[in-house]
């Protein structure tokens, strides 16, 4: 966090190219030599989504059986043959309900352009101007809608990064967005936090805190 609020206040204050960026293994695709990744790291994505239709096989064998034990076998059968299908059906039932369920996983890469996911199949490339709404759920959690080739996507990205792929993208597609302007894409109480924490490590200049601070309200 301490990574995303100094990339956050290089924004606000067009200072962006002065911080360093990250290597990653893949091409990038939209901003040619002006193009970089500012942070690369874990991701694991989620779709709403039904693992089912609803439908399911009933039983509806039958069998004969004649002699003194007949009827209560039959009997027993056919309550066998009830619950089992109740079991079928009440599962069927539940695999129909649209959850956020994972769908993907692999490492995300966060640039001034947009971002990437590469997973052990491909990488996908998502640039601003494809995403129509970017509002965090949670901390670490991104939910995105956009437009891709196949289709509108409504997604749950999960990473670390979350917070700050929401950052540089309300600063192309939606300055005004309330979790922008007012700063609550940082967790509650973050800053607090961040200047005790400032205090105590040896490691963070007298002035980062303060640098800091005043980025995020500039």
């Amino acid at each position: 966090m301490w990574k995303t609020a100094e990339l956050a206040a290089a924004v606000l204050k067009s200072g962006l190219a002065s911080h360093p960026t990250v290597a990653v293994p893949f091409a990038l695709r939209f901003g040619g030599n002006d193009e970089g990744i500012y942070a690369h790291g874990p991701f694991q994505l989620l779709e709403f989504r039904a693992n089912g239709d609803g439908s399911y096989v009933h039983n509806t064998s039958v069998v004969a059986a004649t002699g003194r034990g007949a009827v209560p076998f039959m009997l027993g059968f056919a309550a066998t043959q009830a619950i089992g299908n109740a079991s079928r059906r009440s599962r069927a039932a539940n695999l129909a309900q649209q959850r956020w369920q994972p769908i993907d996983r692999g490492t995300v890469a966060v640039s001034n352009y947009g971002f990437y996911m590469h997973t052990p199949a491909t990488v996908m490339a998502w640039q601003w101007q494809h995403i129509n709404l970017a509002e965090l759920t949670g901390p670490g959690q991104l939910r995105i809608q956009g437009q891709s080739e196949r289709g509108p996507i409504n997604w749950i990205l999960e990473s670390d990064w979350a917070e700050l792929i929401f950052v540089f993208w309300a600063s192309v597609r939606n300055p005004t967005s309330p979790q922008f302007v007012t700063r609550t894409w940082l967790p509650q109480d973050w800053l607090t936090k961040a200047f005790i924490w400032s205090q105590s490590n040896p490691s963070v200049p007298n002035s980062g805190f303060k640098s800091l601070y005043d980025g995020l309200h500039h």
